[in-house]
Order: structure tokens, then C-alpha cells, then sequence
């Protein structure tokens, strides 16, 4: 009893983070059509279609779910009008382990994908 008294704060402690090639100082030379197209094809690639929730234009988000923890992913496209570009954001939230984990792959993927695309810019000069 007394572990499991131990164990339950840990299993309820959310995992969140982010992955940001804005923050990172590049973006991609893309039109708006390719980016809203990379986002959903990414997420549609990487999450279970029952699983998608409603999207925009430019935002693709859905979650992964294993008995009681339950993790949700959101790639978005950040216009960097000055570069002509696009930048990835991959934010994510929840309770499944293996959720950081997921959400690198993710936008890994995103930036492969972008590459394809896109020419890659510096957005800090």
C-alpha cells in the first residue's frame, strides 16, 4: 500500500512540451497550401483517423489514448511572412510515458517533410 500511495503522484504528473523550428531560428519557403498540407498529412501519418480532432488551415491535432492516460499532439504552421515561410510548432500534453517521446517523432517527421518541401531559411536576420 504504502508503494502504490508512492507511485500515484507519478502517474498523474502531466508530460508537456514543445519542438519549435521558430525557436530554433529557420523556417521553411513554402506556400500556404503546402504547409496547411504538410500539417494534416503529418498528423494523419503519426495519429489513428478516429483519433484526429477538428483542424484548420493551418493547425492538424490529435491524441493517443492507453487505458487511462491519454496524450494530445498539435502541429501547427507559423507564417514568417518577411521569409516567405512557414515555420513547425509541436506542442503536446498528457499523462503517457511515451508521449515526449511520440511527440520528437512527430515533428521530426514535420521537418523531414518540410525539407522535401521547402527550401530552409534563417528567420534571424
Amino acid at each position: 500500500m504504502k508503494y502504490l500511495l508512492l507511485a500515484l503522484p507519478l502517474a498523474i504528473v502531466s508530460c508537456a512540451g514543445s519542438h519549435s523550428t521558430i525557436r530554433d531560428g529557420y523556417a521553411f519557403q513554402m506556400t500556404k497550401s503546402q504547409a496547411a498540407n504538410l500539417v494534416k498529412t503529418t498528423m494523419e501519418a503519426n495519429i489513428e483517423a478516429d483519433r484526429m480532432l477538428p483542424t484548420t488551415e493551418l493547425v492538424a491535432s490529435g491524441y493517443d489514448r492507453a487505458l487511462m492516460d491519454t496524450q494530445t499532439y498539435t502541429l501547427t504552421a507559423v507564417p514568417v511572412p518577411a521569409k516567405g515561410a512557414y515555420g513547425l510548432e509541436l506542442n503536446h500534453n498528457g499523462t503517457m510515458f511515451n508521449g515526449p517521446a511520440k511527440a520528437t517523432a512527430i515533428f521530426n517527421s514535420a521537418v523531414e517533410r518540410a525539407s522535401v518541401t521547402g527550401k530552409k531559411v534563417s528567420i534571424n536576420n
